[in-house]
């Protein structure tokens, strides 16, 4: 029996935190609410809940785990306490919902600050540490019978869902995929290094394409055969663009800069169990705000799937601040000359759509996510996989 009303607890309040709420107040059909929020800084968590409006701050983690009235765990966390944080909340008798990526490599245990494990550890062996982390993962999902809702927006964009659409009416064989994410650099400070990152664009940001086109060939697959239709090899390459010398000679930048022991341009070519592939690609170097797209060209049609920018919207200003402080979009160098304003940011990038089907799934214990264990699991395993690649210069077998 559906329940009518979902708890929520989130763990962290910060920028994720933030627009996790306002998707919350979009959803429909179910009630939910937001009942509690931790943090690492108490006082961040007490400042956030007031400024939400969440009735409780818990002064720690194991109170908010402990909590009879949750329902769901919201992880809006660093990547490295991702893995974590999943297994006690699921522990806790808690669905988890989880930000990308699933988990990731992050160092050996004597690894300390300004550890530069990127350039000492072997990808082979980050590859194996992260499946072993994936093989505790699934064991604690199957023995507590908690659901994991994987935070792929992307799956959940409007125009990857009429894509979806339209491959299934249309009945014709996904050939292959073309996908990018790419702007002008992370303004979070810990993915600058390995140690709190686990990668660099190609984990943080060619996860977004590379997991779209994972669920529209696992969708395919279902469709067809009953089973998902799943990638088998990857080759890629990797490179830190920002540290060529020319680069470095150059008085200005306009991109940022400072990226460690991570690569801030990567690009990889992956193989599917029917002979399709998927071509993805992810940078920090790329000026003019976020560039996101998809596109598919199957045995019958061919569509693209432009998630940034849109072009709904275009302004001019001669000069910037003529807009003053009303928001453009994401990751933009200047409000100045042409832009692609955002109407609903959010809305086109699927965060409301995400968070809906979300809270559904968890007041319907026999309904599972569109984005969930399938997906998240074949995303770390082909991105850790094309780091391999990248450092042996070879085609890798996806684990």
């Amino acid at each position: 029996m559906p329940k009518s009303q979902i708890n929520v607890a989130l763990v962290g309040a910060r920028f994720a935190g933030s627009f996790h709420m306002e998707a919350y107040r979009r959803v429909h059909g179910v009630r939910v609410e937001v009942l509690g929020v931790a943090s690492k800084d108490p006082a961040r968590a007490r400042a956030f809940a007031e400024r939400q409006g969440i009735p409780k701050a818990y002064a720690a983690l194991d109170e908010l785990f402990a909590d009879p009235d949750i329902d769901v765990v919201d992880l809006c966390v660093p990547n490295l306490l991702h893995k974590p944080l999943i297994i006690r909340a699921v522990q806790a008798g808690k669905d988890v919902i989880c930000e990308k990526p699933l988990t990731g490599y992050y160092g050996p245990p004597d690894a300390g600050e300004g550890d530069l494990i990127g350039r000492r550890i072997k990808n082979q062996a980050m590859l194996d540490a992260v499946m072993g982390e994936v093989a505790e993962l699934e064991k604690v999902l199957t023995q507590t019978g908690k659901r994991l809702f994987y935070g792929e927006n992307w799956v959940y964009a409007p125009p990857i869902q009429k894509a979806r659409r339209l491959l299934s009416a249309a009945e014709g064989t996904i050939m292959r995929m073309t996908g990018e994410e790419s702007h002008s650099g992370s303004h979070a400070s810990y993915s600058y290094q390995w140690r709190t990152a686990g990668g660099g664009a190609l984990l943080g940001k060619g996860c977004h394409p590379l997991g779209a086109a994972l669920y529209l060939k696992q969708d395919e697959g279902l469709r067809k055969f009953g089973r998902p239709i799943r990638p088998v090899s990857v080759s890629a390459e990797v490179a830190q663009l920002t540290h060529m010398k020319e680069f470095e000679k150059e008085k200005r930048h306009y991109m940022r800069t400072g990226w460690q022991d991570v690569e801030d341009w990567g690009s990889m070519l992956v193989t599917f169990q029917d002979g399709s592939v998927a071509q993805i690609t992810a940078s920090d170097t790329v000026l003019g705000g976020v560039h996101n797209h998809l596109d598919v060209y199957a045995s019958n049609a061919r569509i693209h799937c432009n998630i940034n920018p849109v072009d709904a919207i275009v302004a001019y200003a001669p000069e910037p601040g003529i807009f003053k402080d009303e928001y453009i979009v994401e990751k933009i160098e200047t409000n100045g000359g042409w832009t692609f304003p955002s109407p609903d940011e959010d809305w086109i990038t699927g965060y409301y759509h995400e968070l809906q089907d979300f809270i559904e799934c968890a007041a319907d214990p026999d309904r599972q996510p569109l984005s969930g264990w399938q997906v998240a699991r074949d995303c770390v395993a082909v991105i850790y996989a094309a780091y391999v690649s990248a450092e042996e210069g070879s085609r890798v077998k996806v684990p």
